[in-house]
């Protein structure tokens, strides 16, 4: 863990933050948005969860399924530590989306709020019902869809809003999300984005 000493960024955004987190829960468009965001300032994209699958060879839902959720967590934790620490380094700008649970790990947590501008991309639960379709391939769905978006929401929220930006993409089309993504990112430009 983060000594007390390091963790007093807690509701401020970092200073010259070169990196950005997207978070946010499952089907809020965390990458296809960051990706849509990366092309358009210039910088790199990473997502963790495809980082993830490229390294096992395999599905999320199938490291769940093999070896359990806290193994998975484990394996997310890591691979946010190096992501955050080689871009760090290398003084990257860079975009990074992460899984809709690995905020609630309080290290990374610490370490991408220290480290990063982290926006939560907040979609309403009726949205993200849509786009799940029938959980089939989200680990963390079980029985009832609704029911179970309702219960991680409400269990996620108390970490989400320690986001240094959150995003409201109620009534949103893409384009306007990706235009107030890009002006929390870079809020000196505030032309508007094309």
């Amino acid at each position: 863990m983060l000594t007390r000493q390091e963790t007093n960024y807690l509701g401020k955004e970092p200073d010259h933050a070169r990196l950005t987190t997207i978070i946010g829960m499952m089907g809020a468009g965390k990458s296809k948005l960051g990706y849509i965001v990366s092309k358009s300032l210039n910088v790199n994209f990473y997502d963790i969860d495809d980082l993830i699958e490229k390294e096992f060879n395999t599905s999320i839902k199938e490291l769940f399924k093999s070896h359990g959720e806290a193994y998975f967590r484990r394996v997310e934790e890591a691979k946010i530590e190096i992501v955050i620490k080689n871009a760090v380094s290398k003084n990257e700008k860079a975009i990074i989306s992460i899984g809709g649970g690995a905020f609630d790990n309080q290290y990374s947590r610490e370490l991408l709020l220290k480290n990063t501008k982290v926006i939560w991309l907040n979609v309403p639960t009726d949205i993200l019902i849509k786009r799940i379709g029938d959980g089939s391939k989200r680990p963390m769905i079980k029985g009832n869809i609704e029911k179970s978006i309702t219960e991680i929401l409400r269990k996620r929220m108390k970490y989400y809003s320690l986001s240094h930006h959150q995003l409201n993409a109620y009534n949103l089309t893409q384009k306007q999300i990706t235009k107030k993504m890009m002006q929390f990112i870079s809020p000196e430009n505030k032309k508007d984005y094309r």
